[in-house]
Protein backbone atom coordinates (compact mmCIF):
# COMPACT_ATOMS: atom_id res chain seq x y z
CA UNK A 1 0.00 0.00 0.00
CA UNK A 2 1.23 3.52 -1.24
CA UNK A 3 1.40 6.53 1.08
CA UNK A 4 -1.54 8.68 1.02
CA UNK A 5 -1.13 12.36 1.75
CA UNK A 6 -3.66 14.30 3.71
CA UNK A 7 -4.40 16.12 0.14
CA UNK A 8 -5.78 12.90 -1.51
CA UNK A 9 -7.78 12.27 1.32
CA UNK A 10 -9.27 15.27 0.73
CA UNK A 11 -10.08 14.85 -2.61
CA UNK A 12 -11.33 11.43 -2.01
CA UNK A 13 -13.82 13.08 0.92
CA UNK A 14 -15.01 15.64 -1.11
CA UNK A 15 -15.85 13.46 -4.23
CA UNK A 16 -17.85 11.61 -1.66
CA UNK A 17 -19.58 14.50 -0.65
CA UNK A 18 -20.11 16.09 -3.83
CA UNK A 19 -21.81 12.34 -5.29
CA UNK A 20 -23.94 11.31 -2.29
CA UNK A 21 -24.06 14.46 -0.11
CA UNK A 22 -22.77 13.17 2.91
CA UNK A 23 -19.52 13.84 4.61
CA UNK A 24 -17.59 11.44 5.44
CA UNK A 25 -15.49 10.65 8.86
CA UNK A 26 -11.46 10.23 8.29
CA UNK A 27 -10.85 6.87 8.34
CA UNK A 28 -13.45 6.12 5.02
CA UNK A 29 -11.25 7.63 2.61
CA UNK A 30 -8.37 5.84 3.96
CA UNK A 31 -10.52 2.24 3.43
CA UNK A 32 -11.99 3.61 0.05
CA UNK A 33 -8.20 4.56 -1.19
CA UNK A 34 -6.95 0.91 -0.28
CA UNK A 35 -10.37 -0.48 -1.90
CA UNK A 36 -9.46 1.69 -4.70
CA UNK A 37 -5.31 0.58 -5.44
CA UNK A 38 -6.89 -3.42 -4.76
CA UNK A 39 -8.67 -3.18 -7.33
CA UNK A 40 -6.74 -1.11 -9.43
CA UNK A 41 -4.13 -4.14 -9.07
CA UNK A 42 -6.44 -6.62 -9.58
CA UNK A 43 -7.86 -4.74 -13.08
CA UNK A 44 -3.89 -5.21 -14.05
CA UNK A 45 -4.19 -8.30 -13.66
CA UNK A 46 -7.32 -9.63 -15.13
CA UNK A 47 -6.47 -7.37 -18.15
CA UNK A 48 -3.00 -8.89 -18.49
CA UNK A 49 -4.53 -12.79 -17.98
CA UNK A 50 -7.64 -11.39 -20.81
CA UNK A 51 -4.70 -11.13 -22.88
CA UNK A 52 -3.05 -13.79 -22.59
CA UNK A 53 -5.70 -15.86 -23.20
CA UNK A 54 -6.20 -13.81 -26.62
CA UNK A 55 -2.86 -14.91 -27.58
CA UNK A 56 -3.59 -18.02 -27.05
CA UNK A 57 -6.87 -17.98 -28.79
CA UNK A 58 -5.51 -16.59 -31.87
CA UNK A 59 -2.39 -19.35 -31.85
CA UNK A 60 -4.87 -21.86 -31.69
CA UNK A 61 -6.89 -20.24 -35.01
CA UNK A 62 -4.04 -20.01 -36.85
CA UNK A 63 -3.01 -23.43 -36.05
CA UNK A 64 -6.12 -25.18 -37.18
CA UNK A 65 -6.95 -25.62 -41.00
CA UNK A 66 -10.16 -25.55 -42.14
CA UNK A 67 -11.12 -27.86 -45.59
CA UNK A 68 -14.06 -27.07 -47.58
CA UNK A 69 -15.00 -29.38 -50.46
CA UNK A 70 -17.63 -28.24 -53.29
CA UNK A 71 -19.35 -31.52 -53.00
CA UNK A 72 -19.84 -35.11 -51.22
CA UNK A 73 -17.84 -36.72 -53.83
CA UNK A 74 -14.62 -34.65 -53.51
CA UNK A 75 -14.87 -35.00 -49.64
CA UNK A 76 -14.84 -39.06 -50.12
CA UNK A 77 -11.96 -38.83 -52.61
CA UNK A 78 -10.23 -37.15 -49.77
CA UNK A 79 -11.09 -39.36 -47.32
CA UNK A 80 -9.94 -42.44 -49.14
CA UNK A 81 -6.79 -40.42 -49.93
CA UNK A 82 -5.61 -40.35 -45.91
CA UNK A 83 -7.13 -43.80 -45.16
CA UNK A 84 -5.97 -45.81 -48.66
CA UNK A 85 -2.45 -46.63 -47.30
CA UNK A 86 -3.14 -47.58 -43.85
CA UNK A 87 -5.76 -50.12 -45.05
CA UNK A 88 -3.70 -51.50 -47.74
CA UNK A 89 -0.68 -51.85 -44.69
CA UNK A 90 -3.31 -53.94 -43.21
CA UNK A 91 -4.13 -55.85 -45.46
CA UNK A 92 -0.93 -56.50 -46.90
CA UNK A 93 -0.45 -57.87 -42.84
CA UNK A 94 -3.48 -59.74 -42.37
CA UNK A 95 -2.44 -61.47 -45.95
CA UNK A 96 1.05 -62.10 -44.47
CA UNK A 97 -0.31 -64.02 -41.77
CA UNK A 98 -2.91 -66.04 -43.38
CA UNK A 99 -0.38 -66.91 -45.84
CA UNK A 100 2.15 -68.12 -42.72
CA UNK A 101 -0.85 -70.04 -41.10
CA UNK A 102 -1.83 -71.81 -44.09
CA UNK A 103 1.74 -72.98 -45.21
CA UNK A 104 2.98 -73.84 -42.11
CA UNK A 105 3.75 -77.60 -41.57
CA UNK A 106 1.21 -77.69 -38.54
CA UNK A 107 -1.41 -76.65 -40.26
CA UNK A 108 -0.81 -78.93 -43.49
CA UNK A 109 -0.69 -82.25 -41.37
CA UNK A 110 -4.30 -81.48 -39.32
CA UNK A 111 -5.86 -80.26 -42.92
CA UNK A 112 -4.38 -83.49 -44.25
CA UNK A 113 -6.27 -85.61 -41.11
CA UNK A 114 -9.42 -83.46 -41.48
CA UNK A 115 -9.38 -84.50 -45.41
CA UNK A 116 -8.91 -87.79 -45.03
CA UNK A 117 -11.20 -88.81 -42.15
CA UNK A 118 -14.59 -87.42 -42.74
CA UNK A 119 -16.00 -87.53 -39.27
CA UNK A 120 -13.10 -86.21 -37.15
CA UNK A 121 -15.47 -83.83 -36.20
CA UNK A 122 -17.78 -86.09 -34.41
CA UNK A 123 -14.34 -87.13 -31.78
CA UNK A 124 -14.54 -83.16 -30.60
CA UNK A 125 -15.87 -84.20 -27.50
CA UNK A 126 -13.48 -87.25 -27.01
CA UNK A 127 -10.80 -85.71 -27.57
CA UNK A 128 -11.71 -82.33 -25.46
CA UNK A 129 -12.36 -85.06 -22.06
CA UNK A 130 -10.63 -88.24 -22.58
CA UNK A 131 -7.65 -89.56 -20.82
CA UNK A 132 -4.11 -90.22 -22.04
CA UNK A 133 -2.62 -93.18 -19.94
CA UNK A 134 1.38 -94.03 -20.82
CA UNK A 135 2.04 -97.52 -19.85
CA UNK A 136 4.75 -99.63 -20.83
CA UNK A 137 5.61 -97.09 -23.60
CA UNK A 138 1.98 -97.21 -25.08
CA UNK A 139 -0.45 -94.37 -25.30
CA UNK A 140 -3.85 -95.76 -23.77
CA UNK A 141 -7.26 -94.02 -23.94
CA UNK A 142 -8.65 -94.35 -20.39
CA UNK A 143 -11.84 -95.12 -20.01
CA UNK A 144 -14.34 -96.21 -16.84
CA UNK A 145 -17.57 -98.37 -17.50
CA UNK A 146 -20.86 -96.45 -16.83
CA UNK A 147 -22.42 -96.41 -13.87
CA UNK A 148 -25.81 -98.05 -12.90
CA UNK A 149 -27.33 -94.61 -12.33
CA UNK A 150 -26.37 -91.30 -13.76
CA UNK A 151 -25.21 -89.52 -16.99
CA UNK A 152 -22.78 -90.97 -19.06
CA UNK A 153 -19.32 -88.22 -18.87
CA UNK A 154 -18.62 -88.61 -22.73
CA UNK A 155 -14.58 -89.04 -22.89
CA UNK A 156 -14.70 -90.69 -19.60
CA UNK A 157 -17.19 -93.33 -19.11
CA UNK A 158 -18.10 -96.62 -22.07
CA UNK A 159 -20.96 -98.85 -22.21
CA UNK A 160 -20.15 -102.84 -22.71
CA UNK A 161 -22.71 -104.15 -24.87
CA UNK A 162 -22.85 -107.52 -23.38
CA UNK A 163 -24.91 -109.59 -25.98
CA UNK A 164 -22.79 -108.11 -29.31
CA UNK A 165 -19.70 -108.76 -26.91
CA UNK A 166 -18.41 -105.23 -27.38
CA UNK A 167 -17.91 -101.50 -25.90
CA UNK A 168 -19.36 -98.55 -26.90
CA UNK A 169 -17.87 -95.21 -26.38
CA UNK A 170 -20.54 -92.44 -26.12
CA UNK A 171 -19.15 -89.58 -28.49
CA UNK A 172 -22.08 -87.03 -28.05
CA UNK A 173 -26.10 -86.63 -28.33
CA UNK A 174 -27.56 -85.74 -31.52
Amino acid sequence: MNQVSKEQLNRIRGRYLEKYGKLMDNWSPMLFHEIHENFAQLDTRVKASIEQISKAAEAIKGSHKSVHFKDDRQSLFFGLGIATPSALAVMLVCILIFWYATSSQDYKQKRQLMDTYENVSDYVLLMQHGEIVHKDGVKYLLLRPVPKKGDIFIGKEYIYDQPNKRILVPLGRK
